[in-house]
């Protein structure tokens, strides 16, 4: 009974210390702080398709095959120059950028793994306006790095997407899914949808105390393929976001969805129609380097 009663009274004395330590009515800024010249973060990250059924039309052929994509991405990335809460020149250093494609064509497995033309590569992205240029550091490049070059995007901040004011936990909110548009990049266009967005709690991260943000909601896009929106793209996602309330960064995120692709792409300078839809995954986390 005695052993009983002091049980008791720990976790009642746990109960004030977190009560204490956090009030119900406890609020919290989720767009964090501004970056800061001089950060440095290192970001890694995955994206899945899984058996997506893919149609291929191309010199009068059709082709019908599944498909299973990996992208998996590692860059480190310095702020040089800052302008409030926007950065506004940047360096990355792109240690690993590639796709990892598996296809099954008539019973027969086929397996292509494609680096890109800036893996490796250390890339200085400056703001002009609300674009983005870039140019590799000690050599010009060439005309498919170019083309990578005109569909990255800088490190834009995500205010768009969180409240401009403190909220509690349990905070719901509604957002144009065009706010995502400057974080896609510039291989997507004409962004349409809603984001309902959810502050469901607060978890530590390693280390780091998170608010944690789950997003769900559709949307379509255009993707570009040589500078030109000739994809249709429609998503349907519920995603995870760990958001450090220290730092501002995401320091682990995760998502979950359908993916839908239909319009034309050239390969070696050859028009094909394509088709594919399939369940798309994925995962990236963030850190400042120290």
């Amino acid at each position: 009974m005695l052993k009983l009663k002091w049980v008791l009274g720990a976790v009642a004395a746990l109960a004030v210390t977190v009560n204490l330590g956090r009030a119900a009515d406890d609020v919290y800024d989720l767009r964090g702080p501004a970056p800061v010249k001089g950060q440095t973060f290192v970001n890694k990250g995955t994206l899945k398709i899984k058996d997506a059924d893919t149609t291929m039309k191309v010199a009068g052929q059709t082709v019908n095959l599944t498909i299973n994509l990996v992208v998996t991405s590692e860059e480190e990335s310095k702020v040089l120059a800052v302008d409030g809460r926007n950065v506004t020149k940047s360096q990355t250093k792109i240690i690993k950028e590639r796709a990892d494609v598996t296809a099954n064509l008539g019973g027969n497995d086929m397996s292509h793994t494609e680096p890109t033309a800036l893996e490796k590569e250390t890339v200085i992205s400056e703001r002009d306006g609300k674009t983005w240029k870039h140019s590799l550091v000690d050599t010009k490049p060439n005309e498919k790095q170019k083309k990578e070059l005109d569909s990255r995007n800088g490190i834009e901040n995500d205010d768009d997407l969180y409240p401009a004011e403190k909220v509690k936990v349990g905070h719901t909110w509604k957002v144009d899914a065009a706010a995502l548009t400057k974080m896609l990049g510039n291989s997507f266009s004409d962004v349409k949808g809603k984001l309902d967005q959810k502050f469901v709690k607060v978890e530590t991260v390693d280390g780091e105390e998170c608010a944690v943000v789950e997003s769900t909601g559709k949307l379509t896009a255009k993707m570009k393929d040589d500078g030109e929106p000739t994809i249709d793209v429609e998503m349907e996602l519920k995603v995870a976001t760990y958001k450090s309330l220290k730092t501002g960064v995401n320091v682990k995120e995760k998502f979950d969805g359908k993916i839908s692709l239909e319009g034309v792409q050239k390969m070696d300078d050859i028009k094909v129609d394509i088709k594919m839809s399939g369940p798309i995954s994925g995962d990236s986390t963030t850190s400042l380097k120290k």
